[in-house]
């Protein structure tokens, strides 16, 4: 069995990859220091053939999974990096390492799905916006703070800062009535805000995008959303597979 791993700053997910056939993701939250009671917990039991990993969390905690493999499974994880080209899509940086490694996956595993011109938003500690042309050229994107992320920074220097509403239904009012709400409205506008603006030009100069959701936090955002949209929440993971499939 190959173990997929996608390392966010905030949790870990992984799913198995058998033949062709990738498991259901599996989701757990790595903060704290206990990452390695959690890798037991959730793998002790597996018998694993290989590893491959997306990691943007800190160096520490590659550290940390590279010797709880070696020692339970006498495994060397392979941690996957950001190259110029691959399964299909060229790289629109000019440093190509310099795009996460989170990213690149999302898009690989974008365009294993969709053979279009995709926009693709990744909802997670920050929010990501990349954008594919239908051949596969990378033509650059935008990070911005992620739901959490905007609440915190304003939690930081408010007194008595009300909890972020983590859910959000179709009729909830277009303006707030409560300090709660206003918070909660006002960083889903924002985020929401920044992705119609990007979307709306690229749209004026005459691009057709499939809009392409993923993330922990892409739900909270879904409601708002005016434009079609596909919600694919292994993403990444779908990108590794397609990485694991060329190297073989």
């Amino acid at each position: 069995m190959k173990l997929l791993v996608d390392i966010g700053n905030s949790s870990i997910k992984w799913a198995i990859l058998e033949q062709d056939n990738l498991g259901v993701q599996k989701r757990l939250l790595s903060q704290g220091d206990n990452l390695d009671h959690i890798l037991t917990k959730a793998w002790g039991d597996i018998p694993l053939s290989s590893i491959w990993v997306s990691n943007v969390a800190a160096p520490q905690k590659a550290e940390i999974l590279s010797h709880w493999l070696n020692t339970h499974c006498g495994l060397t994880p392979t941690f996957i990096k950001t190259t110029r080209y691959a399964c299909g899509i060229k790289n629109g940086y000019k440093n190509p390492e310099q795009l996460g490694v989170d990213r690149w996956l999302a898009l690989i595993g974008a365009y294993q799905l969709e053979k279009t011109a995709l926009c693709v938003i990744d909802c997670g500690t920050a929010v990501t916006l990349d954008v594919l042309s239908a051949n596969g050229y990378h033509q650059g994107g935008l990070i911005m703070p992620g739901v959490t992320t905007m609440h915190n920074a304003l939690f930081k220097d408010t007194y008595a800062l009300p909890p972020l509403k983590k859910t959000l239904n179709r009729d909830s009012t277009f303006l707030a009535h409560d300090t709660s709400m206003g918070i909660t409205l006002g960083t889903l506008y924002a985020i929401i805000g920044s992705i119609e603006y990007v979307i709306n030009t690229l749209e004026k100069q005459g691009n057709k995008l499939k809009l392409i959701l993923t993330g922990g936090s892409a739900t909270a955002l879904e409601s708002l959303l005016q434009k079609p949209y596909q919600l694919v929440p292994d993403l990444v993971l779908q990108g590794i597979k397609a990485v694991v499939k060329q190297s073989l």
